[in-house]
């Protein structure tokens, strides 16, 4: 291992589940790691090849990585130019590979180049190493993400895991009530969302804000696991990120959600994968409320923030 690893393991049985019974999820909980440079997109790729041998090494069937993961989240226009890689690139490549080694599906965030336009995406990869879906942010964060990335256009995906319907949102999406009802109407029933949420974030004016950012497992992931009958697992960072603009403390509270509200798997206190077993035999699903046909889709650009 490049760094400890610390594993939290909690599953409703003790075998996977079997194709189109659940779905054994390992969402990686990150501690400090490189950002910036050409090396740390190394040093995080080889971090992923192993995680991903030890998630197979527990049954898992699905490993989620934190937002951009493979540069680290604070980097700044120019290292975005550098280090952004197209949809086919090195870091994906890697990561189908290691996806096919070890039978499970990969979920990697990575910064993407596309001619002259860049998007916060990220690549879906099936457990045989071919990419389900390549999904670029549709709701950016902030000054400092509109200045990176282009919006996305298409709204989030539903892929199948296992025979599981599941929903990816990419880190301030997984505060928009509109989204996870656009993923349960359309099949899914575990939705992944890697995400970077720090503890203060840098406003417009190049001041520090002085409320910490709210903590969406304490609200809105429980609510909408609840409402619409959904696990969900949530991949943050932990610790620093230190850039010359600044620096950045990440929340670390990743976990997996049952339809309950409760945690399937709680946040641990140190850099580790938790994995869970999101299984809709092992916690039966009652039928999800009905909702009025909405006439337009849900909103692909981003509402205003305090950024």
């Amino acid at each position: 291992m490049t760094q400890p690893v610390r594993v939290v393991f909690r599953s409703a049985s003790r075998t996977a589940p079997a194709f189109g019974e659940g779905l054994r999820v390992a969402a990686l909980y990150q501690g400090q790691g490189p950002v910036g440079s050409r090396q740390a997109v190394e040093q995080n790729l080889k971090l992923l090849v192993e995680v991903t041998a030890l998630a197979a090494d527990y049954g898992c069937q699905a490993v989620v990585f934190p937002e951009k993961y493979t540069t680290g989240y604070a980097i700044d226009p120019g290292q975005c130019r550098e280090l952004a890689e197209h949809r086919e690139g090195p870091s994906v490549e890697r990561a189908r590979l290691a996806a096919k080694e070890n039978g499970l599906a990969v979920v990697l965030p990575y910064p993407e180049r596309d001619g002259r336009d860049f998007y916060d995406s990220i690549s879906v990869i099936a457990a045989d190493g071919l990419v389900a879906a390549n999904y670029r942010k549709t709701h950016l964060y902030g000054a400092a993400e509109r200045r990176n990335y282009s919006f996305g256009q298409d709204l989030p995906p539903v892929v199948t895991m296992n025979g599981i319907g599941v929903g990816v949102l990419n880190c301030y999406e997984c505060e928009f009530p509109s989204l996870y009802q656009y993923l349960a109407e359309r099949g899914a029933q575990v939705v992944l969302g890697p995400t970077a949420a720090d503890g203060h974030f840098r406003l417009a004016d190049g001041a520090m804000s002085q409320v910490p950012y709210q903590d969406a497992t304490r609200h809105i992931i429980l609510a909408m696991t609840s409402i619409w009958r959904l696990f969900i697992a949530y991949a943050n960072r932990r610790g620093w990120e230190q850039v010359p603009a600044g620096s950045w403390q990440y929340q670390g509270n990743s976990g997996i959600w049952a339809p309950t509200a409760n945690p399937s798997s709680p946040p641990p206190p140190r850099t580790a994968t938790t994995t869970a077993c999101s299984s809709p035999t092992a916690c039966p699903l009652p039928s999800r409320p009905s909702a009025p046909k909405a006439t337009t889709p849900p909103t692909v650009a981003s509402p205003s923030t305090p950024s």
